[in-house]
């Protein structure tokens, strides 16, 4: 993909007023200042090297970046189909997608997220409906399945950009969200 394709992809997606909208100051003064009250509310169930970890680092800016979704090209498939060479050249697909991504290696709330990460993982296996990966998935299915069993999958379309924010900040449990949905 050459440069000027994938700034003209990635200013098409960042464009779109429906999901992004342009900033004209920077937030990440008020959310240190909102993480460190949030840090010191709950200084008594922190020890000293956890709040350390979590306060005292130089944060950097985030990343956007991203990545194309060739499998989701039409048009690249086909010419994939039609081409029967090792190197498949297409030029600039109009139906190309990209997976936005932005990278925050190094960003305010990182270590906030690694740290609740490292809290969590240890108690997700006590949740009866957890399954830790493909093979424990596959053990749970069963070898033979009724012929009137319906098999779905679901190809969920930029899921966080979906979530309304006023709805994600709401909502206590699955069971709100069901409510609200009507199901």
């Amino acid at each position: 993909m050459d440069t000027d394709f994938y700034k003209e992809k990635v200013l098409e997606q960042l464009n779109d007023e429906e999901y992004y909208k342009q900033i004209t100051n920077n937030p990440d003064k008020a959310t240190k200042k909102r993480l460190k009250k949030l840090i010191k509310d709950y200084d008594q169930c922190l020890t000293e090297k956890e709040i350390a970890y979590l306060c005292d680092f130089d944060p950097k800016e985030s990343n956007f970046y991203g990545l194309p979704k060739v499998h989701k090209s039409a048009q690249i498939q086909n010419t994939v189909r039609d081409q029967n060479n090792i190197y498949v050249e297409t030029f600039r697909p109009a139906d190309l997608k990209l997976r936005p991504i932005i990278a925050g290696p190094e960003s305010l709330t990182q270590r906030l997220s690694h740290f609740i990460d490292l809290v969590i993982k240890h108690l997700c296996p006590s949740i009866p409906s957890y399954i830790k990966d493909d093979m424990e998935f596959l053990n749970h299915i069963p070898a033979i399945v009724p012929e009137e069993t319906l098999l779905t999958s679901f190809d969920v379309r930029s899921l966080y950009r979906n979530i309304p924010h006023n709805l994600g900040f709401t909502l206590k449990s699955e069971h709100d969200y069901f409510n609200i949905r009507g199901e």
